[in-house]
C-alpha cells in the first residue's frame, strides 16, 4: 500500500526544470532510498514533498490525501516529518529538551499545556523524552548542551527530535553524512528499528554502501527526472546508474 505518491511532479524556478515530471510511490513499512549524482534534484523533491517548495505541476499524495497545496505544519501533524542535511538544532538547549521540542508539531498536547505546564502534559512529555533518549542511545548525555555532542550524536538527536513529532514517514536528507563506521552501523540498526516499529522512511544519501544494505526499494534521479527504480540489486547492475554517477557512457 502506498503511503506517499507523487504523479507528475514538475517543478521550475524560472527557465531551470530541477525536478521533472517525477512519479513516485512509497509503499507503507519500508525504507525507500532516494540517490542520484550531485544537482540531480533529491533535495528539491524533498523540499516539495514536505512543503517547502510548490510543484509547478503535478500532485502530491499522502495515505491517499491531496496534500501538493498544503502546509509544512499540516503535513507534519499528518505524519509527514524531514530532516535535513545540516542538523537543526537548539545549540544551548540540552539533548532533553531539544528532544522535547520536536513534540510542538504532534497533536499531543497544545501551546497552552506547553507553557502552562499542565501535570498530565507535563508526565507525558517526561515519558516521550525518556523514551527517545534510550532509543536513540542518547541517556547518558541528557544535560548535555546540543552544541556539545559529537557531530554523529547530533546527527542522531535530530532524527530523534523528529521522532518526537511522532512521524507516519520520515524523510532522512543525508544522516550519514561524516559518521564514523561504528556510527553508521549503529544508525542502520535505528533505521530498521524505526521501519520495524511502524514508520515508513525514505532517505537521501550518497554512501551507496549503506544504501545498498538498509533500503528495500531505490529510486535513482538525474537531471530532476527518474533515471530507474528498483531493488538495490536492480539498481545496482543498471548500466546508466554508473553513468549518471561517474559522467561515462555505459
Amino acid at each position: 500500500m502506498s503511503v506517499l505518491s507523487l504523479k507528475g511532479v514538475t517543478k521550475k524556478f524560472g527557465g531551470l526544470t530541477a525536478v521533472n515530471d517525477v512519479n513516485l510511490d512509497v509503499n507503507a513499512g519500508t525504507i525507500h532510498g532516494l540517490i542520484g549524482p550531485n544537482g540531480a534534484g533529491k533535495t528539491t523533491l524533498f523540499s516539495l514533498i514536505t512543503g517547502f517548495y510548490t510543484p509547478t505541476s503535478g500532485s502530491i499524495l499522502l495515505n491517499g490525501k491531496d496534500v501538493t497545496l498544503t502546509s509544512t505544519s499540516h503535513r507534519a501533524r499528518k505524519g509527514l516529518v524531514r530532516t535535513f542535511q545540516g542538523t537543526v538544532l537548539f545549540p544551548d538547549q540540552n539533548v532533553a529538551q531539544n528532544i522535547a521540542n520536536g513534540m510542538l508539531a504532534t497533536g499531543a498536547g497544545s501551546w497552552t499545556d506547553w507553557f502552562s505546564e499542565s501535570q498530565a502534559y507535563a508526565k507525558i512529555r517526561y515519558q516521550e523524552v525518556e523514551r527517545l533518549l534510550q532509543f536513540a542511545r542518547l541517556s547518558d548525555l541528557r544535560n548535555a548542551a546540543a552544541r556539545d555532542l559529537s557531530h554523529g550524536q547530533q546527527r542522531v538527536l535530530g532524527i530523534a527530535i523528529a521522532l518526537a513529532a511522532k512521524p507516519r514517514v520520515l524523510l532522512l536528507d543525508e544522516p550519514f553524512t561524516g559518521m564514523t563506521a561504528s556510527e553508521k552501523d549503529r544508525l542502520v540498526e535505528m533505521l530498521q528499528s524505526i521501519r520495524q516499529g511502524g514508520t515508513t522512511v525514505v532517505l537521501v544519501e550518497h554512501d551507496m554502501r549503506t544504501v545498498m544494505r538498509l533500503c528495500e526499494v531505490i529510486t535513482v534521479l538525474n537531471f530532476g527526472s527518474v533515471l530507474t527504480e528498483g531493488t538495490p540489486e536492480h539498481v545496482r547492475r543498471h548500466p546508466e546508474v554508473m553513468s549518471a554517477y561517474l559522467g561515462t557512457t555505459a
